[in-house]
């Protein structure tokens, strides 16, 4: 009874802050593109966030692994015709830039004071939208990816991570890193990069996010940019599955074990939602049942479901300390899934999921993110947060059951996956 009561508590808790924000503003860009404003009472920052639907490989023909990252990057470190290069502009206001790239997207996001939330959105419209590629921007990206990549390779994580992307998919981004090897960046050419910055970085293929103490008016400071670009979005990515995924053998920091499996779409919100509660279910840090499990193997063990527009994939990474043991761990509860949970195990655990995914849509920069992923993946009002607890996406939470679980589970993880086996690099 009583761990009943500090669930219920903790989840009036989140309610609570969640009927703090605002319901999402969305508008039009002046260059075409979309704008979505988030207001919130309980911080005094902003999240400014500029997303483009685009792929983390390019658009040639031939990928290059890494470009959206890279050209992303070079512009917002070379100065603009007029004016101070956005990172160091971001930083003057006592904010943060990053960039980040995933198969299907890129997003450029500031972290700033609410009240400089309108001057950034002219910045960084006015960087992106005509965007500017110099040398000088370009050895300054570079230099940071390479050392960037050079701690990814430390990480097993994204070691399996890319590596079941590669043998999930016949084609499309998600089979290459989304960022380039230190040894290849010197090989993309500012032209290649300029290429992809004036396709990929658009007017009308922009997603702009703000959230914060910041109002709907803040669209006002958006340019119009470049009179010349073409218009429309970015259309959505085609990837193909692969139907029998071979074994894969790969180099790591350490030994580890990835699982992959093919997954609903975005648009299949009751499946996708299924599978974000059994990841969380037995993966979230602290909390999930198997990482409550794994403690003698001292393996490290991460388990999500990444939506995407078509198909989603669920990525399962098992790595240091005794592998074997932490794998049949996972495999055990993997199994146990395709029986239905018991009433009151299954209860405790959805109203454990419907908190923590409330939990993650807290601050600033967790609800640009959140809005700005499923916008460029295609269904923005599936959005966690998107018409609060009354949304889609926790109207599909609240209709699951532990029977559509139990099928969710066995329609997808029961079909052929893909095996990495990473060993540890000699040093």
């Amino acid at each position: 009874m009583a761990v009943r009561q500090i669930i219920k508590a903790a989840l009036c808790a989140a309610f609570a802050f969640c009927f703090t924000a605002a319901a999402p503003v969305s508008d039009r860009l002046p260059g075409g593109g979309r704008i979505i404003v988030v207001r919130t009472d309980s911080s005094t920052a902003a999240a400014v966030a500029l997303w483009y639907r685009a792929p983390s490989s390019g658009f040639e023909t031939t990928p290059v692994p890494g470009i959206a990252r890279l050209a992303a990057a070079t512009v917002a470190a070379s100065t603009p015709i007029t004016g101070t290069p956005l990172g160091r502009y971001v930083e003057s206001l006592g904010g943060k830039l990053a960039v980040t790239s995933y198969p299907n997207s890129v997003a450029i996001s500031a972290l700033v004071p609410a009240d400089r939330a309108a001057d950034v959105v002219r910045a960084m419209t006015v960087s992106y939208f005509a965007p500017v590629v110099t040398d000088a921007g370009l050895v300054i990206a570079r230099r940071d990816m390479a050392e960037e990549a050079l701690y990814r390779q430390f990480s097993p994580e994204d070691t399996l991570g890319d590596a079941l992307g590669a043998a999930l998919f016949a084609d499309g981004p998600a089979r290459y890193p989304s960022l380039a090897k230190p040894g290849d960046l010197g090989a993309i050419s500012a032209a290649r990069v300029k290429a992809y910055a004036e396709r990929a970085f658009r007017p009308a293929n922009a997603v702009l996010v703000v959230t914060g103490a910041v109002g709907p008016e803040v669209a006002a400071a958006a340019v119009p940019g470049r009179s010349d670009a073409a218009m429309g979005q970015e259309p959505s990515l085609l990837q193909h599955p692969v139907a029998q995924p071979a074994p894969v053998t790969t180099m790591g920091s350490e030994r580890g074990v990835g699982l992959g499996w093919i997954g609903p779409a975005i648009a299949d919100e009751r499946e996708a939602t299924a599978l974000d509660f059994i990841t969380d279910y037995l993966f979230r840090p602290e909390t999930g049942t198997v990482q409550r499990s794994i403690g003698p193997t001292k393996a490290a063990v991460t388990g999500k479901f990444v939506t995407y527009h078509d198909p989603g994939i669920v990525l399962i990474t098992i790595s240091g300390g005794n592998v074997d043991s932490a794998r049949a761990i996972v495999d055990g509860a993997l199994a146990g899934l395709r029986k239905p949970l018991d009433p009151a195990t299954f209860a405790a655990a959805r109203a454990a999921f419907e908190y923590h995914m409330l939990s993650d849509i807290q601050t600033p920069g967790e609800l640009a993110d959140t809005f700005g992923w499923y916008t460029v993946e295609g269904n923005p009002d599936y959005a966690p947060g998107a018409g609060g607890t009354n949304g889609k996406y926790f109207a599909a939470a609240s209709g699951l059951t532990p029977a559509f679980v139990a099928a969710t589970v066995a329609k997808y993880l029961d079909r052929p996956g893909a095996v990495v086996a990473a060993s540890e690099e000699k040093k």
